[in-house]
């Protein structure tokens, strides 16, 4: 983890406190913790708190799986017809 990088429990109390309406979202440099906050919550939603990079290399690896899946299953209903249809 990068020295500036936020907790996610310093991100969740961040968020709230943006949320509420009690930190001075005109400053631009409190508007840009808030973002880095917002991008931390998000990424632990998507990965998960830990930061592990064998889980993220996993779980990606899952995904661009499932993505093929479904391309192959999507040729294997298009090009049929595309032949038939062509020929």
């Amino acid at each position: 983890m990068r020295k500036d990088d936020l907790t996610v429990d310093e991100a969740t109390v961040i968020a709230e406190h943006a949320r509420a309406g009690v930190l001075e979202l005109d400053d631009p440099e409190v508007r840009k913790v808030v973002e880095q906050a917002n991008r931390v919550l998000v990424r632990a939603q998507m990965w998960g708190e830990e930061r592990s990079p064998k889980l993220r290399r996993r779980r990606r690896f899952i995904a661009i799986g499932a993505l093929l899946m479904v391309l192959v299953w999507v040729a294997g209903l298009l090009v049929p017809l595309a032949v038939r249809f062509a020929g």
